[in-house]
């Protein structure tokens, strides 16, 4: 295969799997956030930091879909760059 053939190659198979990346990433949100509902000041009674651990426990959706966005950006930037 010629080397621009194999760019374009290595670049598509990039793409998909980002994109697979943020498909799966989006589908297991639910879960995620699902999971984070049962965090509650009873649940963390007695623990240590129990009360910084709830109060970011409301911020998990936002981290989660920051992080998840985040990620699929890198691995567009990651497959531009590496894929010349």
């Amino acid at each position: 295969m010629s080397n621009i053939g194999s760019n374009v190659s290595n670049l598509v198979n990039g793409i998909i799997g980002a994109v697979v990346l943020l498909i799966v990433g989006v589908a297991l949100g639910p879960t995620v956030l699902a999971a984070a509902a049962d965090i509650n000041s009873t649940s963390m009674a007695g623990v240590t930091m129990g009360t910084a651990i709830v109060t970011l426990a409301g911020f998990i959706g936002a981290f989660y879909y920051l992080g998840l966005v985040l990620a699929a950006i890198t691995t567009f930037w990651a497959v531009v760059k590496f894929s010349k």
